[in-house]
């Protein structure tokens, strides 16, 4: 998977996705650096059973855990690096055999039988298995001498500001499950996503925009929203979708017959009533983080119908990110939002362009795909 390492604002990809009780534990990657205060699930082990810890660290954990789902969201971790992340996620996915890791023996090789041993056992394990060469052919780009398929001829342009990581290792052979390990770090899902984790982390610097986006297709990708689900993280860092077609929310304008006066009363009305069972029923912290999310949304009217528009882009930059052009305007428009969510303060937007799970018609569907994400990838790196 490409990883764009410009910062502050960056296309970035963990491949170590980890997880930890009070804040980001950090891998090998550059964004993140670990905190003397931080506690980490190998941490709490450790002491739970090297230690042995008594029962009421246990429930002081819970106790911690509970207060902070009631506080609003606010920064957590020590200053780092990284302001913005954008995540442009291929989900299927792209065979890195066909894209940007080329295995020139498979020519040698080719419809050769392969036993496949010494694995775990599913249902793709049957059958007898071949080997097949690349019906692309690659070449070397920029200075780096990066490998690209050649369909890849605008991102060729910008290969040296991306580092190609080649050791990512995959789990799981079903669609949810690999999605949710890849944004969450937990197969089974119910874990905070990576935007869950950033937004924790950094704060939002916009109050009038949730501080994790996310752009999907038409259809949700496989595992629904649960892959920018805050899991067990307060409501408020859980990533907020935008439709890529009509009003980006749902119900984000109020209707003809209600000012926005009239609107600011009945929301202050419920707030009333929400305050007053809060403080009758403590124990559910839920409601808090419905109360925040009615205040968000009314924030929200006066900033997301300006952001959706694109009519006030050039026609250069229309062009650049391949807009109004029937193959490339559907990431071409949602990339060039995510560089516009970023220049207002979001602090994380996810991207989902799919589907790439080609199987046996490799050539024809990844060949289509390549086509339609090349041109607004490489614009975004260049417009960054």
């Amino acid at each position: 998977m490409p990883v764009h390492g410009a910062w502050p604002s960056c296309a970035w990809f963990c491949s170590t996705p980890t997880s930890s009780f009070t804040s980001i534990e950090t891998c090998a990657c550059p964004p993140f650096r670990r905190t003397p205060h931080t506690v980490t699930r190998r941490d709490f082990f450790h002491d739970l059973y090297g230690l042995g810890a008594s029962l009421g660290s246990i429930a002081l954990t819970s106790m911690l855990s509970s207060a902070r789902a009631a506080s609003p969201p606010r920064p957590h971790v020590a200053p780092v690096r990284a302001k913005q992340c954008i995540f442009l996620y291929m989900e299927g996915g792209p065979s890195h055999l066909d894209t940007f890791d080329p295995k020139p023996r498979l020519a040698r090789l080719h419809l050769k039988e392969f036993q496949r041993g010494g694995e775990e056992q599913s249902a793709m394990s049957s059958g007898k298995r071949y080997y097949v060469q690349s019906p692309f052919s690659f070449r070397q780009a920029g200075d780096s001498g990066a490998w690209l398929n050649t369909r890849w001829e605008q991102l060729a342009g910008v290969a040296d500001e991306i580092c190609f990581y080649r050791g990512l290792q995959g789990l799981s052979v079903n669609h949810p499950t690999a999605n949710y390990h890849i944004n969450t770090g937990n197969r089974f899902g119910g874990d905070p996503a990576l935007g869950a984790w950033v937004n924790l982390g950094l704060g939002t610097e916009n109050a009038n925009l949730p501080g994790f986006v996310v752009l999907p297709e038409l259809s949700y990708p496989q595992g629904g929203p649960a892959n920018w689900s805050n899991g067990f993280l307060p409501t408020g860092f859980q990533g907020t979708a935008l439709r890529p077609q009509g009003s980006p929310l749902l119900n984000i304008r109020p209707p003809s017959t209600i000012d926005r006066t009239q609107q600011r009363s009945n929301l202050d009305f419920l707030g009333q009533l929400n305050r007053r069972h809060a403080e009758r029923h403590p124990q559910h912290a839920e409601l808090e983080a419905r109360m925040q999310n009615y205040e968000l949304a009314f924030r929200m009217q006066t900033q997301v119908p300006d952001l959706v528009d694109l009519s006030t882009e050039t026609k250069a930059t229309r062009s650049l990110y391949g807009i109004d052009h029937p193959r490339t305007d559907n990431l071409g428009r949602r990339c060039l939002l995510a560089r516009k969510l970023v220049e207002k303060g979001v602090r994380f937007v996810q991207l989902y362009a799919s589907t790439w799970d080609s199987h046996d018609y490799i050539a024809k569907a990844h060949g289509s795909l390549i086509d339609s994400v090349d041109r607004p990838i490489a614009a975004l790196i260049t417009d960054l």
